[in-house]
């Protein structure tokens, strides 16, 4: 495809998300969500929910999957969607249009193309080298740091906003994205949502700074404080670019899940710099961990502002403990494992979903759908999705409380 005949489809593509952004449908899905708190994430499916009594439906669900399964199942480069802008925005467009009409959730169109560059994006400010390939999302890997002993931390480069790692990428990508948007619709400029432990696992490397928590824990304060600064400092470059103080708190923390961190180990290392973050912003707007944050719920319950969506996941967390811990002024989400979102037989899907309704009897959250991730997805894939979907909407509005 030359560079008209995409800049042509993206204007079709544009064209029709509006035709449906404006349908009867989405003005259903949007009115779920407490939009007032604007999405700060890649995906579009994390969104803060109205509290139930403020929505007709009880409890929403969104589905998604990550773009390397949208990549082969649509059949785009992967690596040039991560570094073309115009392939970014035409295959961002295609996934939005794509999940809309296929996946029968409650994920709304939203008017904002949102660019996120990988989890690489913040490490790489460090110097961090950025993996490019065909097989899989970007990446970074530990022997990729540049931290190679605790003496190098006197000599690490302070990331610039403009030439630091995908900086000028990022860049590019917001200046050619805005030229051609659509009036009614804005372009994100890349968000540091990373948490300070997990960009200090890419600097320092995962293994040796789990070990520094043991040998040398002052390098491992000193380094946590260079990069919670570092943030906060990006922030006011970034908020002085689009001239807005939005709300980009995020804390990507999967980085932070036991055994690989005690609870004692978070509560020291991590919980300082997060706080200070939430200080700084007025509150986080998301905290995440793909792993079990069950057992650090007696320190998150300590943030000094407002946490606005925390995730849980079946696979994991123990959801007991996430009801008798979690104050319910805290949203969150609910994730279904692969073998929840696989099962064939409705039965078990409605009893799965029901003992998660009644377990989380008039707490304020949802269902996200992602879990599942196949690795080479087909038609097939979508219909598992659709089949979950479908069972698990009508069984959360027969109980919905």
């Amino acid at each position: 495809m030359t560079k008209i005949e995409m800049i042509d489809g993206i204007g079709r593509l544009f064209d029709e998300k509006s035709q449906l952004s404006e349908t009867v449908e989405n003005r259903r899905r949007l009115a779920l969500w407490n939009l007032e708190i604007e999405p700060d994430e890649y995906s579009p499916g994390i969104l803060s929910p109205l509290l139930p009594e403020h929505r007709e439906e009880a409890i929403p669900i969104t589905a998604d999957w990550d773009r390397m399964q949208w990549a082969i199942l649509l059949g785009f480069s992967i690596k040039d969607y991560y570094t073309d802008p115009l392939s970014y925005l035409y295959w961002t467009l295609k996934v939005d249009l794509y999940r809309f009409q296929n996946f029968p959730d409650d994920t709304p169109l939203l008017k904002s193309v949102p660019i996120y560059l990988s989890v690489a994006l913040e490490p790489s400010l460090f110097g961090v080298r950025v993996n490019y390939s065909e097989e899989h999302e970007p990446l970074f890997t530990s022997s990729d740091a540049v931290l190679k002993s605790v003496h190098d931390l006197s000599t690490l480069k302070l990331p610039d906003f403009y030439s630091s790692g995908l900086m000028p990428l990022s860049h590019k990508f917001f200046s050619e994205i805005s030229r051609i948007l659509p009036p009614d619709y804005t372009v994100v400029f890349p968000k540091w949502g990373r948490s300070p432990w997990g960009t200090a696992c890419g600097v320092r490397g995962m293994e040796n700074l789990l070990i520094d928590t043991i040998e040398n824990p002052r390098f491992v304060h000193e380094l946590m404080a260079v990069i919670t600064d570092s943030r906060k400092e990006y922030t006011k470059q970034r908020r002085k670019l689009v001239g807005s103080s939005d709300n980009d708190s995020t804390c990507y923390n999967d980085e932070c899940s036991p055994p690989m961190q005690s609870p004692a180990s978070y509560e020291e290392y991590c919980f300082p710099y997060e706080n200070d973050l939430c200080e700084f912003y007025g509150g986080l707007r998301w905290w995440h961990s793909c792993g079990n944050k069950s057992s650090l719920l007696d320190t998150i319950n300590e943030f000094t502002k407002p946490v606005r969506l925390i995730d849980f996941v079946t696979w994991d967390d123990e959801l007991r403990e996430v009801c008798s811990k979690l104050p319910r002024q805290i949203p969150f989400s609910i994730r279904p494992s692969s073998k929840d979102i696989n099962e064939k037989n409705e039965t078990v899907i409605q009893n799965n979903v029901r003992g998660i309704v009644s377990m989380m009897a008039g707490r304020n959250f949802y269902l996200r759908v992602d879990g599942f991730e196949p690795n080479r997805p087909t038609i097939e894939d979508v219909y598992t999705m659709q089949r979950y979907l479908n069972v698990a909407r009508s069984e959360c509005r027969q109980n919905s409380t």
